[in-house]
């Protein structure tokens, strides 16, 4: 476990570049699943701010800090993934590490069994450079370990894995 503090907490400082950005968009999965159709539609949204660093040929290590909105639940979430960006002309990327969320507000939707819980997540997308901003439109899976919200057989509860499709703005 100290090898691990030490490589997150040293890996900054090798880093060729630092980029920091907004990073925004939809869930394409809910993150709760209910055996009857909600009452009201609630926008569903993605949005935070971002920092990569950039390692040596493609590598680098990039963290998020997103607020999500999902039916009546507010969360935080904060991924942290070791990013690869192909040398190729559409500058495709893919990502792999771990999140961690924590719920703010659940709108007694739910009972609520774990305030936070972890995961891990993947991801990949494609590069675009427009003038000074780059552009990373990517689709991104993430797996729970545990649900927030009910239990396998409640009417309400988490779904244990979450695809979103969210576009980064790096500076």
């Amino acid at each position: 476990m100290r090898v691990l503090a030490a490589l997150l907490v040293s890996s900054p400082l090798l880093a060729q570049a630092v980029s920091f950005g907004l990073r925004a968009g939809i869930p394409i999965t809910p993150a709760l699943a209910a055996d009857a159709p909600p009452h009201a539609v609630t926008p569903r949204f993605t949005a935070g701010a971002l920092v990569e660093f950039r390692f040596w040929r493609g590598a680098g290590l990039g963290a998020d800090f997103l607020l999500n909105r999902s039916d009546t639940v507010w969360r935080w979430e904060l991924p942290v993934t070791f990013v690869y960006r192909f040398r190729a002309p559409a500058r495709p990327f893919v990502r792999a590490g771990i999140s961690l969320d924590r719920v703010l507000e659940d709108g007694s939707l739910a009972e609520l069994r774990h305030r936070g819980t972890s995961g891990f997540v993947a991801g990949g997308g494609l590069g675009l450079r427009i003038e000074r901003l780059r552009l990373a439109p990517e689709v991104r899976l993430t797996r729970w370990i545990d649900r927030n919200f009910g239990v396998r057989d409640s009417a309400v509860r988490s779904n244990l894995s979450q695809i979103e499709l969210l576009v980064g703005v790096i500076f």
